[in-house]
């Protein structure tokens, strides 16, 4: 019965993070998976994290089943992590909040939503590039996606016009995904005052706004980072909120997620949570327990609350100082022993430095985990091939997806000079 039935559609992630986990090299640098990643380049548990188990254990909750659409207590904490404990929909009810798998989970019960419940099925558009299983999810829910550009290919500069193209050409009742902080793949966020021209306009046309957040702390705060789902919920914006735990918390495994939708009134959030209800039953009857109960025993305690607002704090600041380092390394990189090389003078010195061609500003420049390479314009930024991937792969023990996307949490005080000779080497032909 199963002899006929096809290979299943590549997923380049499924294979770099097998191919680096196999990688025994003693200078192996994994800027792939987007995890935070210790100086040592392993896991990093958070401290607070180890607390809250050992309370969970003394609490002795044991392992019977939660509600299907969770523990209220854990999503009216989480809730008040993106929208704030004044929020007006959220104090007003109508914010419809469910436990899901994780970030990938809200935005698949989120599409399936859509496609079921929505008629016509709304056309889901996406600025690209965009969250690699973004739109293979929406093709699995059944939903018509567009595209758009989210940077300009002739300046790797976040472009927003098009997004508000999109939204004045769309038929009315459209769905408009946007990442809330720290872009994935490209580290570029728009800005407070494009969120609320996004809202104006999408508002206007009575369009959805679908807001997937995974990063929230790690860009340039907690409220900060959510200052874009804020501004839409201020102005009265029907909208989905796909929001995840994974790496503010470093709790990847235990899939722990919610999904908000934001209604129009209480009735209507009551509704659409218990169709929520509905779907979660028939996809997987209930969340795992684990993850969501060490949150809530963070975000419960005030003492507690604080140290993990320090610790993604220390984390969102040794990103910040990872780019710095990286930019500093292939814009004034002394010693570089690969030729040919350019050289520069720095005003007022007599030393001579070594840049890696190309401009690398975009780094510093960039908020969260990631900095992407846009392989089409050599000038202004990395512009790495497939080609060039690979050979930093097998060559250099570098491994990095072949879009050029690099997770710079990957990169330390150890592997991060080594790194960037690598990179100098691939960009310049050297390959040896």
């Amino acid at each position: 019965m199963f002899d006929d039935i096809p290979m299943g559609p590549a997923d380049p992630f499924f294979h770099l993070k097998k191919k680096a986990d196999e990688d025994k090299h003693p200078d192996k640098v994994d800027i792939g998976v987007g995890i935070y990643r210790s100086e040592e380049g392993t896991y990093q548990e958070l401290a607070v994290v180890k607390k809250a188990k050992k309370i969970l254990d003394q609490l002795d909750l044991g392992h019977d089943y939660g509600l299907t659409t969770g523990d209220d207590r854990f999503l009216k904490l989480a809730a008040e992590v993106m929208f704030g404990k004044e929020n007006e929909a959220l104090v007003s009810g109508r914010i419809a909040s469910v436990q899901t798998l994780s970030g990938t989970g809200a935005n698949h019960i989120a599409a399936i939503l859509l496609a079921r419940l929505i008629d016509p099925k709304p056309a889901i558009y996406l600025g690209t590039p965009t969250w690699n299983n973004m739109k293979p999810l929406c093709d699995h829910a059944g939903l018509v996606t567009i595209e758009y550009p989210y940077i300009d290919p002739q300046t790797s500069e976040l472009s927003f016009q098009p997004c508000i193209d999109a939204i004045r050409s769309a038929p009315t009742g459209s769905v408009f995904v946007l990442q809330g902080c720290c872009h994935n793949p490209t580290g570029k966020d728009i800005t407070p005052e494009q969120w609320q021209l996004f809202g104006k306009e999408v508002k206007a046309r009575s369009h959805l706004a679908f807001i997937d957040i995974a990063y929230q702390g790690l860009g340039d705060g907690l409220d900060e980072d959510a200052a874009g789902v804020r501004i839409l919920s201020r102005l009265g914006i029907d909208m989905v909120v796909c929001q995840s735990f994974s790496k503010n918390f470093a709790l990847y495994g235990e899939r722990c997620g919610v999904l908000h939708v934001v209604a129009g009134s209480v009735e209507a959030a009551t509704n659409t949570k218990d169709q929520l209800r509905s779907l979660i039953r028939r996809e997987y009857s209930s969340s795992p327990a684990y993850g969501s109960r060490l949150v809530t025993i963070v975000l419960d305690d005030p003492e507690l609350r604080a140290e993990w607002v320090a610790e993604l704090t220390i984390m969102k600041t040794r990103l910040q100082q990872n780019r710095q380092r990286l930019y500093n390394e292939l814009s004034t990189v002394l010693e570089v022993c690969h030729l040919p090389m350019s050289r520069m003078k720095i005003a007022g010195a007599d030393t001579t430095y070594f840049q890696t061609p190309g401009n690398w500003k975009h780094i510093v420049e960039e908020k969260g985990l990631f900095s992407y390479v846009l392989s089409s314009v050599p000038q202004r930024c990395l512009a790495l091939t497939p080609g060039q991937c690979n050979t930093l792969i097998n060559n250099y023990h570098v491994h990095l997806p072949v879009s050029g996307r690099i997770n710079v949490a990957g990169l330390s005080t150890n592997n991060i000079k080594r790194t960037s000779r690598a990179i100098d080497a691939v960009v310049r032909g050297n390959i040896s």
